[in-house]
């Protein structure tokens, strides 16, 4: 039996691996800057330069969400209700949009609003200043908080969270890429690329990942290390499709995932064009995370969480609960009698806060959060 269930894996695993990850463009001539996804799956691109924001179904089919009044939108970004929020660059605005496309509410924000991101915790979004170099916080009653006001801030616009809810911060002006701490201060990362500016980044499989403009590249960045950067796609100015091994772009901006992490959407500044980067998968067999293979309910949990394992066999192995310091709060061997298996357990005497659920097998691993 176990060299059945190691077969199967490793034939799972050599399957994932060999999918080809390709380029498509779904439409030509329209979003420019930041990215969103709603709960649907429908995709928000803003238009920096169109002074437009742009929705796409799944399938690609592009409406105008938002088509007058606006300049230079920039970050987008939805709360857990539905609401789109978006800073305006130029016109020193954050506004709140309704599932219309119908301004809801808006204040006036100096030193150009520019990146987006809802908060890990609560309702409350988090946006950078470009020219005021500071991130904040603020809450739906429109409250603000600064976050950091950190010397290194240099025209920040890209934000992204981990699994722990540890917050990153990507500079445009100069490229590098700093860890938020809880007291403002920050951790050098890295600098991605060698010239032009870093557009927006966004974490998935563990890593962090970032739009180079001028150089039309994409990168993927440790997030633990220092400098470790690696090319991920893209070489000379083009709007080439196909194979991720010779698809061009032309000035990638945003760059956003979808919820199980194997798709990657980018914005073209230079031509106005959604790319879709499809089958996104950079492990290989032996380090491989499938995040779509477990689901935790009731989320946020109270008193218990049930845990359901979708696994690619019967594979026994082990389940682990991290709290967001990384410390091991709950470990138990499983030895699964089929692919689909659910684990009950009590959460009654956790403290609050944000926790990393994995199931590990010798050639596999599924991960998903929990908050509590």
């Amino acid at each position: 039996m176990k060299t059945i269930i190691t077969f199967l894996i490793a034939v799972l695993l050599i399957s994932i691996t060999n999918a080809q990850t390709t380029v498509s463009t779904f439409t030509d001539g329209t979003p420019d800057d930041a990215i969103a996804l709603d709960s649907n799956g429908n995709i928000y691109a803003s238009g920096f330069d169109t002074n437009k924001v742009f929705r796409f179904t799944p399938s690609g089919t592009m409406t105008e969400f938002i088509s007058t009044g606006l300049m230079n939108p920039n970050g987008i970004d939805f709360d857990s209700t539905g609401f789109l929020y978006l800073c305006e660059w130029g016109a020193n605005l954050i506004g709140r949009y309704d599932s219309n496309g119908i301004l809801d509410g808006e204040i006036t924000i100096p030193g150009n609003p520019s990146g987006m991101i809802k908060a890990f915790d609560n309702d409350d979004m988090i946006y950078t200043r470009y020219s005021g170099n500071t991130i904040n916080r603020i809450t739906p009653g429109g409250v603000i908080t600064e976050v950091s006001s950190a010397p290194e801030l240099n025209g920040p616009v890209g934000l992204a969270y981990d699994e722990f809810g540890v917050l990153y911060v990507g500079n445009y002006n100069n490229r590098e890429i700093y860890k938020v701490l809880p007291n403002g201060d920050l951790d050098f990362v890295a600098t991605v690329g060698s010239s032009s500016n870093l557009g927006f980044i966004a974490y998935a499989q563990g890593r962090l990942w970032g739009t180079v403009l001028g150089e039309h590249k994409i990168y993927t960045i440790e997030p633990t290390g220092t400098d470790e950067v690696s090319l991920f796609a893209g070489s000379t100015i083009g709007n080439t499709d196909g194979d991720i091994s010779v698809a061009t772009f032309n000035r990638p901006n945003g760059i956003r995932f979808n919820d199980t992490e194997d798709t990657m959407y980018i914005t073209d500044y230079g031509s106005k064009n959604l790319r879709v980067i499809s089958n996104v998968v950079l492990d290989i067999p032996g380090n491989n995370t499938f995040r779509s293979g477990i689901k935790l309910y009731p989320n946020p949990a109270d008193e218990m969480v049930n845990i359901e394992l979708n696994l690619p066999d019967a594979a026994s192995g082990n389940l682990e609960v991290h709290d967001q310091l990384g410390r091991l709060i709950y470990s138990m061997d499983l030895e699964p009698t089929s692919n689909f298996f659910t684990e009950t357990i009590r959460t009654d005497t956790w403290g609050s806060g944000v926790y990393l659920v994995s199931y590990t097998t010798g050639k596999s691993k599924l991960i998903s959060r929990l908050i509590k």
